[in-house]
Parts: structure tokens; C-alpha cells; sequence
């Protein structure tokens, strides 16, 4: 959205489009606890959140990469690589119910 915008005074619309993704976030995090065993679900949040912020630690280096191509280029790539997750999670065999 930031990348298509014509002009600074549709700003705040590009930000309320991009919170429209937490609306997911309550049954992502229950989805997580339902799959762990009762007396683990404390771990298993800990660890899924300990692997996702590992994982997030190199994303601003390799964003200033890319933005170093261009200021576009970050948001590009970010909106490919989702588009990517989608596509692996409708393609793949079993969906949560």
C-alpha cells in the first residue's frame, strides 16, 4: 500500500490497510495453543515466538539492502514473499480447521 499511494494525505488510509492483517492475529495465536499438549503450551508459545523474533533479527539488514537498490524495492519483496506463504498454505495438503 505505502508504494501506491499518489500523495502524503492518503497516508493514514495506507496504515489503516496495513492493521487489517492483525484481525488473523487472536485465532493464529489460538491455533497455536490448540496444537500444543496441555502441560506444554506454555513452551510451545514461547518457543514459536522465540523462532519468529530469530528469525526477524536479519530482516532489518536486509532491508536496508534492499532499500539501498531503491525505496520501493523492501516493500516489493516483502509483498512477494507473502504472496509466496499464501500460495504454499492454499497448495499444501492439510488446513487447520
Amino acid at each position: 500500500m505505502l508504494i501506491t499511494i499518489p500523495g502524503p494525505s492518503l497516508l493514514p488510509l495506507a496504515f489503516i490497510i496495513n492493521g487489517l492483517r492483525e484481525i488473523g492475529e487472536p485465532a493464529r495465536k489460538a491455533l497455536i495453543v490448540d496444537l500444543a499438549e496441555g502441560s506444554y503450551q506454555g513452551r510451545t508459545i514461547g518457543l514459536y515466538y522465540l523462532i519468529r523474533e530469530s528469525i526477524m533479527i536479519p530482516a532489518s539488514l536486509i532491508g536496508g539492502l534492499l532499500w539501498s537498490v531503491s525505496p520501493q524495492t523492501p516493500f516489493i519483496a516483502a509483498s512477494m514473499a507473502g504472496s509466496l506463504g499464501v500460495l504454499i498454505f492454499l497448495t499444501s495438503k492439510k488446513h487447520p480447521t
